[in-house]
């Protein structure tokens, strides 16, 4: 189930139009749902950052500086969060936060390279 998994978010991150799952054809905006439901879920839908219910997504490394819309880049995040975060480097931000903990930082850090691959840049 792991590496199902794995190999679902991989399908996710290089799909453009369509999905497929085994032998059926998920539509783009099913699979974008779906995309997005499988990243709430690992986090059980808390904030990445402080915990509280996660009702956004963050790019961890945003946009405008390269960062991609991949499974590898987002985190749940809560709207203050992802506010305050902005366009700042996650972890500069994080390390300022009261609610800054060593267990998050490796929670995150994990998310950002376990779903990479060999592809990591």
């Amino acid at each position: 189930m792991y590496w199902a998994s794995r190999f679902r978010y991989y399908l996710f991150r290089n799909c453009v139009d369509h999905l497929i799952d085994g032998s059926n054809l998920i539509p783009k905006r099913n699979a974008k749902h779906l995309f997005r439901k499988q990243i709430f879920e690992a986090w059980g839908h808390t904030c990445a950052y402080c915990g509280a219910p996660a009702d956004t997504l963050d790019h961890v490394k945003p946009r405008h500086k390269g960062g991609a819309t991949v499974a590898c880049n987002l985190v749940p995040a809560c709207r203050v969060c992802n506010r305050k975060k902005g366009s700042e480097d996650w972890q500069e931000w994080f390390t300022r936060q009261e609610y800054w903990s060593e267990e998050r930082v490796l929670k995150i850090q994990g998310w950002l390279t376990d779903l990479t691959f060999d592809d990591k840049k």
